[in-house]
Formats: C-alpha cells, structure tokens, sequence
C-alpha cells in the first residue's frame, strides 16, 4: 500500500482535530467545575444526576415542610400555655368567690374577671401565625372561635364558620370499626326540618348498595350514598365523606340545616337519633397534615375543638364537658343562679339554655336565683371541671410536644439525607480538579508534540508543488 504526503497529512489533522477536542472537553469541564455540560457526555450519569437532584428537591420541600410545622407546634405550644394560665387564674377566682363570706358584690366583681378571662381565651384560640389560625384545623384563613354576650353580659365562646356566623358544637356522627358486610342492603334514615310545616318534619330514607358479592370498597358505598343524596330532599344538605382511619362520615352541609340521622347498621349504632354535625364544625376539629418524606403523612396541629373538649359528655348543653360550658356555668354561678331542672321545655324562650341528652332529645331549661346552691357549685362541681380542663389542656400540649420532638428527629434525618444526596451528586457531577489539571497538562504535552511531528514530517519538497 502505498502511502502518500496526502494521507499522511490527513492523518496527522484528524489526530490534531481529535486532541483539540479532548482538550476542549477538559478546558469546559475545568471552567465549569463539571464532568458533563449536555446528556450526550455522558447520558448513563446525567440520567442519575437527575434522580438525584429530583430526590433533592424533593428533600428541601420535606425540610420546608417540617420547618413549617415545627414553627407552628412551637406557637401552638407557647399559647397552650398562655390558655394553661387564663384556666388557673379562673380557678383562682373560684376559690376566691367560693368564701361564704363573700357578699353578692364581691362575686360580681369576680364575674367581671371571669368574663375576661373567657373572652382572652377565645381571643388566644385566634392565635394567628402567618396569616392561619393555628387552631382553625383545615378551616386556618378564618377565626376558629367567636365570642357573645347575653343581656345579662355573660360572655360565651362560640364556634365560628369562615363567615364568623356561630355553629353548634355537636357529636360527629361516623361508623366505628368500619365492616363492608354490616352496610348491604340497610337504611338509612335522615329528618330534617320543614320550613312549611315545622311540626311535621320531613323523612327520607337512603339505602345502601348490595355488598354481599364482596367487591365493593368503602369508598363505592360513600359514592353510591351521596348520589342517592343528591337525587332526594336531602340534595346540598348532607354529605358523606370517607376518614382517613377508613371509616364513614356524615356531616350536614350546612350551620343552620337541623338533620338526624337513624340507623340499623351495626357500625352506626351509637349515633341513632343524633343529630348531624356540620361542615365547619368538621373543618374545625379537623387535623393538619403535612408529607415529611415519600410516603410519610404526619398531622401537627392542635384544634380548638381539641383544646375546648375535656371530657366524654358533648352533646352541645350547658353541662357539657367543655371550656365554652364550663365558661357559662361559671358565670351563672359567680351571678347565684343556677339551672332550674324543672323548667324543661321543647320549646325555646329567651334565656334559656338548650340541654341535648344523649338520645338527642332537645330541652330548654332556665337560671334561676338560689345563691346557696350556686355557691356549693362554685366550690364543688366547677372546681372540679375547671382541674379537669387544665388536665386535658396539659394532655394536648404533651401532645403537641411529642409531634414536635419526633418533627424535630425527622429534620435531623432530613439534613443528614440531603448531605448524601449531594456529596454523591457532586461525585457524580463534579471533576477532580487536581486530575483534570494533571490530564490538561499531559494533552497539552501530547498537541504540541503533534505538530512539532507534523512541521518535521511534512517538511514541503519542489516535487509536492510539481506534483
């Protein structure tokens, strides 16, 4: 084969044209501070540097997340304390008003206390942190809790919708130990007020779907009602939802809507003849969540409901175990009036409280003067509770601590995490500049070389031109 000063010269230009790319690639990766600029570099490790950096970004907004909620427990945990003291102070003001030598007058002057008392701690359920109401639940962009004042000036915490009308504190009404073969084939009964005929209220019966073949899921049964729902009187007034435990819920639409609910399903039994809770009470009560990492779904709230509640009796009277009754048992009480249990009425007169027993039955009873018993009240039974809302205050905040204690191990694990995400992205994407100098240096030897070749071997002779 014979080899021309063509070929030769060709060679020697590809050879030169390939080490000034080599060189190139070096000088763009030391300027750069990275192995690859495009996929074609090297697509096995641009596709893993993706991964990783979309796993990074993943881990910032979980770091966010739990920065977020933990600067919310801490807020939390601050005003539960702030409510811990509006409580021992009120308990201060009991012992107080509780001396039988203490005259009408003086027990007045506490009232007027205790009234503050009860609007500063609706006013610290209203806590607001970056524009949310951190004991508004799902219900955050508006207040969580109101207060009213009667013609006697008692002052009483009330529940609050988006639009600060007051909504009724009432017993969720949800399946318990939620089984697909207790709903085949049931009915289920709802009454609701009838705007025409107030006496004759209105019926309507749903019944549920047919489970006994085995392949429906609790969230075909919540679909299939609620269509029925809409397809009745009852259309815009109840809904049902599925829990996050997987049981089933019902809940009135809305505020003002009067609907029970009756039942013969197993799951359901405690709730016959109850009446339905609202949307907004729902939304209130309801626990904020927040995903700390793939798959990892944590609540980290407090709900005013939580903070109100102390005890087991909630069926929206005034002997209920919460703050808001304690609150206005309180007040009678400091005022020498107690409820006259003989005045129960269905029907509602100015004054009276509304007493909810546990079959749902609806009475209004009245105050009425008796100091004495009033007084043994105040010394007895309010102490009591008042110790009993402290207690179950103190149980929300250890709560609260708990969720901010493991938040705060997840952070820990969240930062640990990102720093081996990038220490093998960076190994991955970034160059070992004391290599790459050294192999800069090495292909700048080997260029040079090349064309002092070149100029030796490819010295020009008249026979090239002649040629």
């Amino acid at each position: 084969m014979r080899i021309t000063n063509k070929s030769i010269s060709n060679n020697f230009l590809v050879d030169m044209q390939r080490n000034l790319q080599n060189l190139n690639k070096v000088q763009q990766q030391m300027s750069s501070m990275k192995n690859f600029s495009k996929p074609s570099d090297d697509p096995l490790n641009v596709e893993r540097s993706m991964q990783m950096q979309t796993s990074l970004n993943a881990t910032d907004q979980y770091y966010s997340n739990i920065t977020s909620a933990l600067s919310s427990m801490e807020t939390t945990d601050t005003t539960l304390g702030q409510l811990g003291t509006v409580l021992t102070n009120v308990r201060t003001d009991l012992v107080k008003a509780g001396d039988a030598g203490y005259t009408q007058d003086e027990r007045d002057k506490v009232n007027d206390e205790v009234k503050q008392y009860a609007a500063q701690f609706a006013q610290i359920l209203n806590t607001n942190l970056g524009g949310e109401y951190i004991f508004g639940g799902t219900q955050g962009l508006s207040k969580p809790v109101t207060t009213t004042t009667d013609a006697n000036g008692n002052v009483s915490i009330e529940y609050a919708d988006a639009k600060g009308n007051v909504v009724d504190s009432i017993p969720e009404v949800v399946s318990s130990g939620f089984n697909i073969d207790n709903w085949s084939n049931k009915t289920i009964k709802f009454t609701m007020e009838n705007p025409e005929d107030p006496s004759n209220p209105t019926e309507v019966n749903v019944n549920t779907l047919d489970t006994s073949d085995g392949k429906e899921t609790v969230d075909d049964i919540v679909k299939d009602l609620n269509n029925k729902i809409q397809k009745s009187d009852l259309k815009d007034s109840v809904s049902v939802v599925k829990t996050n435990d997987g049981n089933i819920k019902f809940l009135a639409v809305n505020s003002s809507d009067d609907i029970k609910i009756s039942t013969d399903i197993s799951d359901m039994s405690k709730v016959n003849g109850k009446q339905l809770s609202n949307v907004d009470m729902a939304n209130i009560g309801a626990d904020k969540t927040i995903e700390v990492s793939q798959g990892v779904v944590l609540d980290y709230n407090a709900t005013a409901s939580s903070v109100m509640q102390y005890g087991e009796n909630h069926n929206n009277a005034i002997n209920d175990d919460n703050v808001k009754a304690l609150m206005n048992r309180i007040q009678h009480h400091l005022a020498g009036q107690v409820l006259d249990m003989d005045s129960g009425s269905d029907t509602y007169t100015e004054g009276a409280e509304k007493v909810v027993d546990s079959t749902g039955e609806v009475k209004y009873y009245k105050w009425k003067d008796d100091k004495d018993a009033a007084t043994k009240e105040l010394t007895g039974q309010d102490l009591t509770d008042i110790d009993a809302a402290s207690k179950g205050l103190l149980k929300v905040r250890s709560q609260i601590g708990a969720k901010e204690k493991r938040m705060e191990a997840l952070q820990d694990q969240n930062k640990s995490s990102k720093l081996n995400i990038q220490e093998t992205l960076s190994e991955t994407e970034d160059i070992d500049l004391t290599q790459k100098t050294i192999e800069y240096s090495t292909m700048i030897t080997v260029y040079q070389a090349c064309l002092q070749t070149a100029a030796k071997v490819m010295q020009p002779t008249l026979m090239n031109y002649l040629s």
